[in-house]
């Protein structure tokens, strides 16, 4: 459920790439945000009860889960959310669960509504998490007007002078709506940056019980998960706190082998890390959780002894702050 008409393609084209064999359907309100915006005091009854008739109206239709693609809705899904018995998800909730993993965090938004409704769930979600966070926020009204007026690469542009000057003073930081993920592809930060619409897909795709592409399933009950982290020459020590925090190192986990080329002496400048998991879902989860891009990564099963590799990728330069 969109207000943004320009949402329904980037979900679309998302939920075809992730989640195969997932019908989608769309259903754009644009007067929802307009009035909820343009009237500062809306009714929040009468705002759920509009959310209410438009995922009504999706469990009609025969969906099995409703995304709601407006931040500023965010407090309404919730609402909405309670009394359902389908899996109704904030576009926003995936993404604060990440940015709480670091200690401060910064917001850039829009839309006045969306900066508030940013903050209050990350703040939330960090409470909920027994977390501290420091939130420090931005709004970029210009670029509303930008996209509203059809001029994308100005709104792109606007956001990311935005997120430059807000960047130095966070470790990690959040692009508040769905329609600013687009602005975050020419980013070039010493800071994570974060977007909602490829965590919230994902998040549909596990309450749907759906596989994400490419990803292989268990084998079976005696298969567990593992993520090999390698550490590059020079960034030792801005890992090392991160991993004593957070994984096991190779040489404590006992029973379990691995290739020659994985293996380091206790001197060496370059370790592997290793942490084992009960599947493929949680292995991904729980990697998104600590890094925004990918890390350069050996995803194996274990079967008795032994562990095979399936995928490497690319370490990020720097470690998220762990609380």
């Amino acid at each position: 459920m969109h207000t943004v008409p320009a949402l329904a393609p980037v979900f679309e084209d998302l939920a075809a790439s992730s989640l195969p064999g997932v019908a989608t359907r769309h259903l754009v309100d644009e007067d929802l945000l307009s009035t909820a915006t343009a009237v500062p005091g809306l009714d929040f009854d009468r705002t759920v009860t509009r959310l209410q008739h438009h995922v009504d109206t999706a469990l009609d239709e025969g969906a099995s889960a409703v995304v709601v693609t407006c931040s500023t809705m965010g407090p309404a899904t919730d609402v909405v959310a309670a009394t359902r018995d389908v899996p109704v998800i904030r576009i926003d909730r995936p993404m604060a669960r990440q940015a709480v993993r670091h200690r401060r965090v910064g917001v850039i938004a829009t839309l006045e509504s969306n900066r508030a409704a940013s903050r209050a769930v990350i703040e939330d979600t960090a409470t909920a998490e027994g977390r501290t966070v420091q939130v420090e926020d931005r709004l970029c009204a210009d670029a509303f007007d930008l996209l509203r007026a059809g001029d994308q690469a100005g709104h792109d542009q606007a956001i990311r002078e935005a997120a430059a000057t807000l960047a130095p003073s966070v470790d990690v930081l959040v692009l508040a709506q769905a329609s600013m993920a687009g602005a975050a592809i020419e980013l070039d930060l010493d800071v994570p940056v974060l977007t909602s619409p490829a965590a919230t897909v994902a998040e549909a795709g596990t309450a749907l019980g759906q596989p994400r592409a490419g990803a292989r399933p268990p084998r079976g009950t005696a298969v567990s998960q593992l993520r090999i982290y390698r550490i590059r020459p020079g960034l030792m020590d801005a890992w090392l706190p991160f991993f004593h925090r957070t994984l096991v190192p190779l040489h404590h986990l006992v029973g379990i082998t691995v290739p020659a080329a994985w293996t380091n002496p206790h001197d060496a400048e370059e370790f592997v890390w290793i942490r084992q998991f009960e599947s493929l879902d949680t292995v991904t989860a729980q990697e998104e959780e600590f890094f925004s891009t990918p890390a350069r990564v050996a995803l194996g099963d274990v079967r008795g002894r032994y562990v095979a590799s399936h995928e490497v990728r690319l370490l990020h330069p720097s470690p998220p702050t762990i609380p």
